[in-house]
């Protein structure tokens, strides 16, 4: 199947699981409020590190070996599943040690907070692991497709539990949390069945386990990064701002979060497809270059849709409590922009082995961020994150397109201006 294929099935299926999640955190907002959602999705994003950290981001090591087809699927399959128990083990005693002789908090007891990690981490880590495993197959349609009937009982069961004599908001977090724990299970059997990978229960040679470990930790050092680029004006805003003001604010970046959709869809089909070697090093170079194009015409046109409509949308959607949206969310749109091409940057590079032009950029724009962040986030609020966290984003992408720049004699003028050929492209992808 051609790149383009790749692209048009990952859409359509991906591009439904992402719809599920939208209305999923819809439901979740409106339910839990800005201080309650803010505190539920703030606990999760500390999990989402937790997850890095431990699991040492062992799936882009299976992603890339599975890609290039240099080690068995099979053997793949079951060195994730393993590798997600050993991580769970370890995570549970270390939380455990933790909670118990260093963390002091009344919001939940240990056993919530242990069972809200493990759920978490541990389903995240298979379903992070099996994602990639049937992407690197090229299959875009089975994990969606479950994915999607998953968050669909998600949304069923929220709205039924809300308003009701039997309201129990305790439950409902609690079935929040299993959701993760279930997706990961359902994937990982999903893969296996497919594979047939329980007719073979082997793992990987001793020489292949090394090379995961060594791609692994050589891509940790970008995931980590990476993930503070994002996700560290978190902290300072829950530090420095009220509660609502955490519930706004991190709406507003998984809101851009989801802008990041298409891009996500699209870097996990150059991203195999470059560690394959299928595609032609200068083809892939304009695929690139197109995208960036098209993202920019279509990021003006929704910023001109949110400049005029953001201010009364965002609280009929999300709910009154939700109202201090807007202008973050408009100081944040460049940096989605920039973000958005990035995620295709770093797939390209990532695909040929040069992870530490990710991280020698992701590096930079941390320091930055970092610092602007400690600076004026007390004083200017939600605002300045958002401001930061575009110029930090943008500093990322330029240096990344910089060094593409070299390899392929482009100039930033070619990347954002659209042309004939760009739309006939487009047009390619959705009527296959």
């Amino acid at each position: 199947m051609s790149f383009h294929r790749h692209i048009a099935q990952s859409l359509v299926w991906r591009g439904l699981y992402f719809l599920s999640i939208l209305i999923m955190n819809i439901f979740l907002s409106r339910y839990f409020q800005a201080s309650g959602a803010g505190w539920i999705f703030y606990l999760c994003n500390n999990f989402s590190l937790i997850v890095i950290v431990a699991g040492l981001t062992m799936e882009s090591s299976v992603n890339y070996y599975s890609s290039k087809r240099e080690i068995d699927d099979s053997q793949l399959a079951w060195f994730s599943v393993i590798w997600s128990f050993l991580v769970s083990v370890i995570v549970f005693i270390v939380l455990w040690f933790y909670f118990g002789r260093y963390k002091n908090t009344t919001v939940i007891t240990r056993t919530e907070y242990l069972y809200y990690a493990l759920c978490y981490i541990v389903g995240i880590q298979l379903t992070n692991f099996f994602t990639v495993l049937f992407y690197a197959n090229r299959n875009f349609f089975l994990p969606n497709f479950l994915m999607f009937l998953l968050n669909l009982a998600v949304i069923i069961i929220i709205p039924k539990q809300e308003g009701t004599e039997n309201t129990n908001t305790a439950l409902i977090i609690k079935l929040y949390f299993a959701f993760f724990l279930l997706t990961g299970i359902v994937l990982a059997g999903a893969f296996i069945i497919t594979k047939q990978s329980w007719r073979k229960l082997s793992l990987p040679a001793f020489i292949n386990m090394r090379l995961l470990v060594h791609y692994a930790l050589i891509s940790l050092a970008a995931n980590v990064i990476f993930f503070l680029v994002y996700r560290v004006d978190y902290w300072f805003v829950k530090k420095f701002c009220s509660p609502e003001d955490l519930g706004n604010y991190i709406q507003v970046s998984k809101l851009g979060q989801m802008l990041l959709i298409v891009p996500s869809i699209i870097s996990s089909v150059v991203f195999p497809h470059t560690a394959a070697g299928t595609t032609d090093p200068m083809v892939m170079k304009e695929n690139i270059m197109r995208i960036g194009r098209i993202t920019t015409v279509l990021y003006f046109v929704l910023f001109l849709f949110i400049f005029f409509t953001g201010r009364s949308m965002f609280p009929f959607v999300f709910g009154p409590t939700f109202q201090r949206m807007f202008v973050p969310f408009l100081l944040l749109m460049p940096g989605m922009w920039a973000l958005s091409n990035l995620f295709i940057l770093s797939a390209y590079f990532g695909g040929i082995n040069r992870v530490r032009v990710n991280v020698q950029g992701a590096a930079l724009a941390l320091v930055f961020i970092f610092i602007a962040d400690y600076l004026f986030i007390p004083r200017y609020g939600m605002a300045a994150a958002a401001l930061i966290s575009t110029l930090g984003y943008s500093i990322n992408f330029i240096y990344s397109f910089l060094i593409l720049q070299k390899e392929y004699k482009v100039s930033f003028t070619q990347y954002v201006s659209i042309n004939k050929e760009d739309i006939k492209w487009v047009r390619n992808i959705l009527q296959r």
